[in-house]
């Protein structure tokens, strides 16, 4: 009986052992395996480039992270001249952004620019500090795979796709590789490549994924379990970088990565045999996120596959067999069928209705993509949300729309610090250190609630409440209260800048109402009244000639904003002009009956090598009809752009002319990711002036004055090193901090 079950077995086990080897006439299968590295996976294209010139089939791909993205595409149907196609013209900058351009941004979001003019904010969740998982949240980068892999948006299982694909994520919890086999292809390539503290994690599974790099960066086990003969391997590795390379937080993030993938990079090598194929591209010098050396990457893949032929001739196809394992390639073109409903889900305080007015998708008509990811950007834009997805779903109305829109995760509240100084290294600065709070989608139509404190040399302390009156928030309603305490400086009667007669405290409290209309992405119109009550004191006095008093004032006003601007300091490109006018009335409480206004205007304009040089033209002025001669009635010119070559706001009047031309380069090359401090050289060529009556308004009296200065773009707000010289000879060497041209008391529509 033993010899019986002993060659029972021999015999199954010799027939498994038959199966398993390719049989006379067939072709071995070829697994590709496609390593993860950042911007140094571009060179699996060209890898992929040289493997089609020399007629190789590949019957599987697994990918982590960058490999996961190409091996996705690949697996999708493309060939290697669109591949070729989609590294080389992606917007990487866009791609590694979650914020819609901000020239796109509603007029509400714009203002948040100009309270304080610094990134330095933290959210609250549950009356606790909240941080998000990731500097970006991925909403750019997963529309655009989504765009990139519409022609296998139906697969759930993928290994019906045209060539089979796995994704290699990791579990943060855990540290155990997730391994994407089936679902939604797009999560399995965003998961794939969520560099740890970079790009968020994905939930998916009741797991939190990250980049799979750190669990099988060369997921060689993954493909040969996909039941492959032999592996073609593609390693890019990115090699550890030396003590002197590692200069910013972007670095250290690559090195500790570095540290994760090599060891199991070096554990997978390991298993391979001798009828793998490894493929490593000399990629020297070319770090993770060097995506503006694409080409010699791409070459540098293709050089290494060509170095390889020898390796890999024999598995090339004759080409009658090539043309028919290409064409099986072919994703059939699907029948679109109609959209019959649209279906929100949203765990955001905001209404439903907030998000499915922006959606122009028209029902009984196939999707059309372009408007909805236009209409998606716009609700993204609104800033409730952390991610904002859809699909195409079938129950029983039909097919529809479902748009998923997930609310912050780590909380709506947010509160903002400033810093803001500017000092003539001469004695003369002015300091003021302030924080806001910013309270959004307080009701269901978006309503904000917004605070402000400031302390040092002006004091600052205002609330208000933000109230849209329709759910396109076309129209609103904001009422406004302040406390402020400035320093108004006066010269002699004929402005000599030696004969300084003093300087006022100038105390108000004011509350106002008003109402208005955002009128598409760029301007916002308001209508409303103020009334006030105040003093100014004496705070510094060289003569007697300075007087104390109290004022009261009522008004009616209008203001105006327009805003393109593609960033609200060191902009590029765009326009913005801001008006406002006021009618004080002693019928409303004035001391007197008295017309003011004022407006600022800035235009940017870019030219050369990725824009580098840049034009920008500001004025401003200010004019009163019969406004008592009191220091609460003054315009202030004086400072770094502002007159520059004399103290900050030393000049003050009734009437107020500035203009100023700038040239401006950046010396920086551009990133793909927001950790960057864009630094910038230029010159200012100004004029401005001020005077007490109308009448003697001239503009040839302007005080001429430029300067020369270095800026960089930090995260506390704009810093300027500058040297400023006016034609009366006064000059100063400023140190800024902050948005020297414009007083932190106009709020801009705020």
């Amino acid at each position: 009986m033993f010899r019986y079950t002993l060659a029972l077995l021999i015999t199954l086990s010799s027939l498994s052992l038959a199966a398993a080897q390719p049989q006379a006439g067939e072709r071995e299968t070829i697994g590709l395996v496609l390593a993860g590295g950042g911007a140094r996976g571009i060179a699996h294209v060209g890898v992929i480039r040289a493997l089609e010139e020399m007629q190789v089939p590949i019957d599987a791909v697994a990918g982590t992270s960058m490999g996961a993205l190409v091996g996705g595409l690949y697996a999708s149907g493309m060939s290697a001249d669109d591949l070729y196609q989609v590294v080389t013209t992606m917007d990487w900058d866009l791609a590694f952004e979650d914020a819609v351009d901000r020239g796109e941004l509603p007029p509400r979001r714009k203002s948040d620019d100009y309270d304080f003019p610094s990134d330095l904010n933290f959210a609250f969740k549950d009356g606790k500090l909240s941080i998000p998982l990731g500097l970006i949240q991925g909403q750019q980068v997963r529309q655009i795979i989504k765009e990139l892999m519409l022609g296998v948006a139906h697969v759930r299982d993928f290994d019906q796709l045209p060539i089979p694909f796995r994704a290699v994520a990791a579990d943060i919890e855990s540290g155990e590789a997730y391994v994407f086999s089936q679902g939604d292809v797009v999560t399995a390539m965003r998961a794939s490549m969520s560099l740890p503290g970079l790009l968020a994690p994905v939930e998916h599974d009741g797991r939190l994924l990250v980049d799979g790099g750190v669990a099988n960066n060369i997921p060689v086990d993954v493909a040969r379990a996909m039941g492959v003969d032999r592996l073609i391997v593609v390693d890019i590795g990115t090699p550890l970088l030396k003590r002197d390379e590692i200069d910013s937080v972007v670095s250290v993030a690559e090195q500790m990565v570095g540290f994760l993938t090599r060891k199991n990079s070096v554990q997978q090598l390991e298993t391979l045999v001798d009828t793998d194929v490894l493929i490593t591209p000399d990629l020297q010098g070319m770090g993770m996120l060097a995506f503006d050396q694409d080409i010699a990457i791409y070459q540098a893949g293709y050089d290494a596959a060509v170095e390889n032929r020898s390796q890999i001739a024999g598995l090339s196809l004759a080409t009658p067999q090539w043309q028919e394992h290409v064409a099986a390639r072919e994703i059939p073109e699907r029948i679109v069928a109609p959209i019959e409903f649209i279906a929100i889900q949203n765990d955001s305080g905001v209404s439903d209705e907030l998000i499915r007015v922006q959606l122009e998708q028209p029902l009984g008509e196939p999707l059309d993509r372009n408007l909805l990811n236009e209409n998606i950007a716009s609700i993204y834009a609104l800033d409730y949300w952390e991610i904002i997805d859809y699909q195409v779903t079938t129950d029983e109305r039909g097919t529809g729309l479902l748009v998923d829109a997930r609310a912050k995760s780590w909380g709506a509240d947010k509160l903002k610090f400033g810093l803001g100084l500017i000092t003539d290294l001469d004695g003369s600065s002015d300091f003021n250190l302030g924080v806001s709070y910013l309270r959004k989608g307080v009701n269901d139509r978006g309503g904000e609630v917004y605070s402000r404190a400031q302390v040092g040399d002006t004091l600052v302390l205002s609330g208000q409440f933000y109230q849209p009156l329709d759910l396109l928030s076309r129209y609103f309603v904001v009422p406004f209260a302040s406390y402020t305490d400035n320093q108004v400086y006066t010269l002699g009667p004929e402005y000599d800048t030696q004969e300084v007669v003093g300087a006022w405290r100038v105390k108000r409290l004011e509350a106002e109402l008003a109402v208005g209309a955002n009128v598409f992405s760029s301007t916002q119109l308001r209508l409303g009244a103020n009334v006030a009550r105040g003093e100014y004191e004496v705070d510094v006095a060289f003569s007697d000639e300075l007087t104390e008093d109290d004022f009261r004032e009522g008004s009616v006003f209008a203001s105006a904003r327009y805003d393109t601007l593609d960033r609200a300091f060191f902009p590029t490109q765009g326009n913005f002009l801001y008006v406002d006018y006021e009618a004080q009335r002693k019928g409303m409480g004035s001391d007197a009956d008295f017309e003011r206004w004022m407006a600022i205007g800035q235009s940017a304009f870019s030219f050369g090598g990725e824009k580098r040089n840049t034009v920008i033209f500001t004025a401003r002025t200010g004019q009163s009809l019969d406004a008592p001669n009191t220091p609460q009635n003054y315009f202030q010119l004086g400072g770094l752009f502002n007159v520059s070559g004399v103290a900050q706001n030393f000049f003050s009047g009734r009437q107020m002319a500035f203009v100023m031309g700038q040239y401006q380069r950046k010396l920086t090359a551009n990133s793909v990711i927001p950790i960057n401090l864009p630094v910038y050289t230029g010159f200012s060529i100004e004029g401005g002036q001020l005077w007490q009556e109308r009448s003697d308004v001239d503009l040839g009296d302007l005080t001429a004055g430029g300067s020369i200065y270095l800026g960089i773009d930090s995260p506390i707000g704009p810093l300027y090193l500058a040297y400023g010289r006016t034609e009366d000879d006064l000059d100063a060497i400023y140190l800024s901090l902050g948005w020297p041209f414009l007083s932190n008391l106009s709020r801009l529509g705020r």
